[in-house]
């Protein structure tokens, strides 16, 4: 499969959208005439020390794009040379993935489309709704309303990565096909593009070109700056996907990174010795477990040993720790039922789940009794998942 399928039936009126999403009409038109008020935008650093807005939808927005998602956009088919931001249980994607197309070339050539998500405006979200889902033109108005923000995806928003993946939905496999009957390999991290060959290529600048057609199409464009050209021939470390290098058949994690995983387990070690119960510790270790996590899904042999050393070095509770995670599930089982379908409740709840796996490093007892006593007092708190999702 090229190109991205969706085989249910379009919705015909904005009442049938309701239904879908489980709320009321006027509420859906209600929260899509104020949606540019429904956002809470913050800036994130860049490795290049610049900053990146980045917007939140607030709750009633949020819930409303998390049902979007669930009961639209994922039940689209998406093809496999698409990689972020995508949930699909048979084939899950991701960084790793993507990078495990391109494995072992002779020429990687990778390309980013310059601010992605603020360049994809309006019109084309709304070409999405209605020529590719073929919903009726109330229906994709509303829908682009509520997964738009200033005539623009905006990037942070829950249904976005879902509408990057789609805006090429009438070019891109077409794309695809050319550049595989040339013998080239691509995939797409949405706003990351990579092309690959296994064999010597003497004509690079078409694929390229033809890369930058479909994106001006579509009124974007390739940064130019970011654009890197990689060949076997003059050295395999460069040759990296997405922060992955791809210089065998499977994706691995550069030396440099790994040494510096291994350093950091050294430390979690000293660190242990001199104060196990901080919070500083809490979170180094924490830190450190993620490298190893990222270590033994790239297969890397070393990963186990090093899950085994931070095994024997988990942070612990004293007394102080105890009796505050003891007033936290207090507090908690304090609560009424209702309190379960509140979002802050469920983080807390989550939390406490949390402390008490840690508390059972150091009193399994106390820990599997307060266990007992949150599920008996609240035994049907949905997921943080599902509660965006009910």
């Amino acid at each position: 499969m090229d190109k991205p399928q969706y085989f249910h039936l379009p919705i015909g009126s904005v009442q049938v959208l309701a239904r879908t999403l489980g709320t009321h009409p006027d509420l859906l038109c209600d929260i899509a005439r104020k949606v540019d008020q429904s956002y809470t935008s913050f800036d994130i650093p860049k490795k290049n020390g610049s900053f990146r807005t980045v917007v939140e939808p607030k709750h009633e927005l949020k819930k409303l794009q998390k049902r979007i998602n669930t009961r639209i956009l994922e039940h689209v088919q998406y093809p496999l040379y698409l990689q972020g931001g995508i949930k699909d249980k048979n084939n899950p994607r991701d960084y790793i993935k993507n990078a495990s197309i391109h494995g072992k070339p002779e020429i990687v050539i990778t390309l980013d489309i310059k601010n992605f998500y603020t360049n994809i405006q309006r019109e084309k979200v709304l070409k999405i709704f209605k020529l590719f889902f073929n919903f009726e033109p109330d229906v994709a108005n509303l829908l682009t309303d509520l997964t738009t923000f200033n005539g623009r995806v905006p990037q942070g928003g829950c249904c976005s990565s879902y509408l990057a993946n789609l805006v090429f939905f009438n070019s891109e496999y077409k794309l695809v096909q050319s550049l595989r009957r040339h013998g080239w390999r691509y995939s797409r991290l949405l706003d990351d593009i990579t092309i690959s060959s296994l064999t010597h290529v003497e004509d690079i600048e078409s694929p390229i070109k033809d890369i930058a057609a479909l994106c001006t199409k579509y009124g974007l464009k390739i940064n130019n700056k970011k654009t890197k050209i990689s060949y076997r021939k003059h050295g395999i470390s460069d040759l990296c996907v997405t922060g992955v290098w791809i210089g065998h058949n499977q994706p691995r994690i550069q030396k440099e990174e790994r040494r510096y995983i291994r350093l950091l387990t050294h430390i979690c070690e000293q660190k242990y010795k001199e104060d196990p119960y901080s919070d500083d510790y809490h979170k180094l270790w924490n830190m450190v477990s993620g490298k190893v996590a990222k270590l033994a899904r790239h297969n890397h042999a070393n990963a186990q040993d090093y899950r085994g050393r931070l095994q024997d070095v988990f942070p612990l509770c004293d007394e102080h720790n105890k009796n505050s995670i003891i007033r936290e599930v207090k507090t908690i089982c304090g609560k009424p039922s209702q309190s379960h379908y509140r979002i802050g409740f469920i983080k807390k709840l989550n939390k406490a789940y949390y402390s008490l796996g840690i508390l059972s490093r150091t009193d399994k007892k106390l820990s599997k009794s307060l266990r007992k006593e949150i599920s008996e007092k609240h035994p049907q708190v949905p997921s943080i998942k599902k509660y965006w999702e009910r």
